[in-house]
């Protein structure tokens, strides 16, 4: 094997670990979220917490004078930091009136409908592997978050349907910043998507800032808000953003399954839950559809071109 071809798999694989940990730390995010949500309006606590990696990021972004983007960028700019919070909005509120798990479970359909978004609008043609790997996945999460069955009242169904819109622009937001970490770098992609997020949610969150009872807030909560912030919004974030400009959407977007996986291994650990042998098969049947569904996409447009220059 070459040597840019070593160079080339060495960068892969480093994206692809990039992802897994992303995921495995964002899992931790549900019941943190959770946690912080019995005492920190959902307003509140979205606004902090972009606020406080948005902060952090300026600084990690280096000197300044270098730190804004070229005009041709501020539209990509701009719609990741819409739909950066519209994700999280949605994703939170969702959890305010459903269960933990459950939004996890539904955020997860992010990888089948970034699937059906590429096949639809990109003409990426994925093999029947890839959609069995896709579905398999998705069917393995429900195995491991509901082995007791969902809910179905009023507010559940509200909060299902918050979390499902949450997968949906949560795969428009990794389309834009895959471009944009390519272009500004990750730490200036990630902060100025931050940036645009706060921009945006501060006229919502000034005035009910000043009615929160902080002094009643618990340091678990405290503790979820920060771990949300600087773990979640942060390091994740940057992890993410830089696998998906190496792997793309697709490829990145299965490593969404083990999200939940991992919010049911975390509080297995740390709460004592157990784990029955339903959720355990579900764990190993979502890490075989995602070996399925990790195969290589074909563009039909540069299959086209390839073909035409075959031909000549």
């Amino acid at each position: 094997m070459s040597r840019p071809a070593v160079q080339m798999q060495s960068r892969s694989s480093l994206s692809r670990i990039q992802a897994l940990v992303a995921v495995v730390l964002w899992g931790a995010i549900y019941p943190a979220a959770k946690i912080a949500l019995h005492d920190i309006p959902v307003v509140d606590f979205i606004f902090l917490r972009v606020f406080i990696a948005a902060a952090i990021l300026f600084v990690l972004a280096g000197p300044p004078r270098r730190f804004v983007p070229p005009r041709a960028l501020w539209p990509a700019v701009a719609f990741a930091g819409v739909a950066q919070i519209a994700s999280q909005t949605l994703l939170h509120a969702g959890i305010r009136f459903t269960t933990a798990g459950i939004a996890a479970l539904l955020l997860a359909t992010s990888p089948l409908l970034s699937g059906t978004w590429s096949a639809l609008f990109w003409r990426v043609h994925l093999a029947g592997r890839q959609w069995f790997g896709l579905l398999a996945g998705l069917l393995g999460i429900v195995f491991v978050i509901g082995p007791g069955g969902p809910t179905f009242d009023g507010a559940h169904v509200l909060g299902d349907m918050l979390s499902l819109g949450a997968a949906a622009v949560w795969v428009l937001y990794s389309t834009f910043i895959g471009p944009l970490v390519g272009a500004l770098g990750t730490i200036r992609a990630t902060a100025w998507s931050m940036i645009v997020s706060v921009s945006l949610f501060t006229p919502f969150a000034v005035l009910p800032l000043e009615h929160v009872e902080w002094s009643g807030v618990s340091w678990q909560a405290w503790a979820g808000l920060f771990y949300s912030a600087i773990v979640g919004q942060v390091v994740a974030m940057v992890l993410w953003g830089r696998s998906i400009h190496s792997l793309g959407v697709h490829q990145a977007m299965v490593y969404m399954y083990l999200e939940p996986i991992s919010a049911v291994v975390i509080a297995a650990a740390l709460l004592g839950e157990s784990l029955s042998s339903i959720q355990v098969g579900g764990a190993v049947l979502t890490f075989a559809g995602m070996w399925w569904a990790s195969g290589r996409s074909i563009s039909l447009q540069s299959g086209a071109r390839q073909r035409r220059t075959n031909e000549r």
